[in-house]
């Protein structure tokens, strides 16, 4: 029962209370007062602005070394840890038959070159062949001309003889003699008339052949390209039988052993637990080769930052695992375009590692410097945020005027200021405008307010 009774006694008590503070709430006025502030002008400064963000190192170059071609692992001459120089041969593979087919190719190419030189030489008698059928055709023309003049002879002998006969001054039988001679000459004639036109047919002949030879040459030199082409293209297998370093680095992966059989892109399956670069669904490389005399800090710049990041762009990097060790650098370059996911730019910071003491992997810390020289700033604490832009108040004819800004980079306690709006468009600060600052919270655009003097005004003469 005193429980029940001390109960009702507490919910009366909180009654009371609540309604004596509601009505003191219903009594209380706003402070008629007018806001006092403070005026500055915006300055010309320097911002300095440092981005630090997690970083991560990272070889300049990493390089997985696959075999072009199917074989067996003869020899491996390198392991992880080991250094290697450029074109250092890292293992050899055993394809004989591979061998075997580029000796081929080669003697098929010497053959070839004898065989071009062999139609070379029947061009040689072809157009050898050629010049004596030409001759051949001079000769038959002559022979025509010389029996053409005995024809012609003995067809005057006859005529005259005829005559002779006729008047009974020269015997029947010289006449005869004559006109056989005649018949002769003029078949010897028509024989050699024969002979023209058969060597006009073989020295057309041999025109053709000596063409045809000449073609052949043409195919026999085209064949010998390709066969030089070939023996080339099995030269190129040829020198996949044996691996090498694309630079100078580090092995840090080795995944294939003496005897293996390898594929293209395809490393030992059968160590594939043991090495993180082996799996079961892919292929796997026989090496893997990290270039380390430069390494890669990557740093993701917050997108806020990321227009004043540029190549060029002052930057430092500490290493946790050399005690901190602050190594200074530059951005080298960045992404230019933004993470979609994180919106965050990526730099790269390259730093020399000739020592080879920065690992891949290892975990830092990179500062990207931010250099904004003689921009027009105002402090942090005369801007404002009202709704969706950054405003500060500017004094005129004794009220705040709120004005809408564009802001560039900051270092904490000075704001670069891009632009302020002006009617319907943005112009830059003179640097003659009065910035309001005091309790901001206070004042709206419009407010009346009471200028006091800063601490720098009021300050005596000394």
């Amino acid at each position: 029962m005193n429980k029940i009774i001390k109960t009702y006694v507490l919910i009366f008590m909180l009654v009371v209370s609540f309604a004596g503070c509601k009505k003191d709430l219903e009594h209380a006025t706003p402070s008629p007062t007018i806001p006092q502030v403070s005026l500055l002008k915006p300055e010309v400064r320097d911002i300095i602005r440092t981005v630090a963000q997690p970083a991560f190192v990272e070889s300049y170059e990493q390089t997985n070394i696959f075999p072009k071609i199917t074989g067996y692992i003869e020899k491996w001459n390198v392991d992880i840890g080991d250094k290697v120089k450029k074109d250092q041969i890292l293992a050899t593979l055993f394809v004989p038959e591979l061998l075997e087919e580029h000796s081929f190719k080669k003697a098929m190419v010497e053959l070839d070159i004898v065989l071009v030189e062999q139609t070379k030489r029947l061009v040689d008698s072809a157009d050898g062949t050629l010049q004596a059928a030409v001759a051949k055709i001079a000769k038959a023309k002559a022979d025509v001309g010389k029996f053409q003049a005995d024809v012609e002879r003995w067809t005057s002998e006859v005529k005259r003889l005829t005559s002779l006969v006729a008047q009974r001054v020269v015997d029947q039988q010289i006449l005869d003699e004559s006109t056989r001679q005649l018949r002769s000459y003029d078949s010897a004639l028509s024989a050699s008339l024969a002979a023209v036109n058969v060597a006009e047919a073989e020295r057309i002949a041999c025109a053709a052949n000596l063409a045809k030879s000449k073609v052949d040459v043409l195919a026999a030199e085209a064949k010998v390209k390709v066969s030089k082409a070939d023996e080339r293209r099995l030269a190129a297998l040829v020198g996949y039988i044996q691996l090498t370093s694309p630079f100078d680095g580090i092995v840090v992966a080795r995944t294939a052993n003496t005897g293996d059989f390898v594929q293209a892109a395809t490393g030992d399956q059968s160590a594939k637990i043991l090495s993180p670069y082996q799996s079961t669904t892919r292929g796997s490389p026989v090496f893997t080769i990290a270039r380390t005399d430069v390494v890669r800090i990557f740093v993701d710049v917050p997108e806020m930052d990321a227009n004043f990041v540029t190549n060029g762009t002052k930057a430092e990097v500490r290493v946790q695992a050399f005690n901190d060790f602050r190594l200074e650098s530059t951005v080298t370059r960045t992404s230019w375009a933004l993470n979609v996911k994180s919106r965050t730019l990526r730099a790269e910071v390259d730093i020399k590692n000739p020592e080879a003491k920065l690992l891949p992997g290892m975990y830092a810390y990179g500062y990207v410097k931010i250099e904004r020289n003689k921009v027009m700033a105002v402090p942090t604490s005369t801007i404002a945020r009202r709704g969706d832009f950054n405003v500060v108040y500017i004094f005129k004819d004794g009220i705040a005027v709120e004005t809408n800004l564009m802001l560039g980079a900051s270092d904490g306690i000075w704001q670069e200021v891009l632009n302020m709006q002006s009617g319907e468009s943005w112009i830059k600060l003179k640097g003659d405008e009065q910035i309001i600052t005091g309790d901001l919270d206070e004042l709206v655009n419009g407010s009346k307010v009471k200028i006091i003097p800063t601490a720098t005004e009021t300050k005596p003469a000394s």
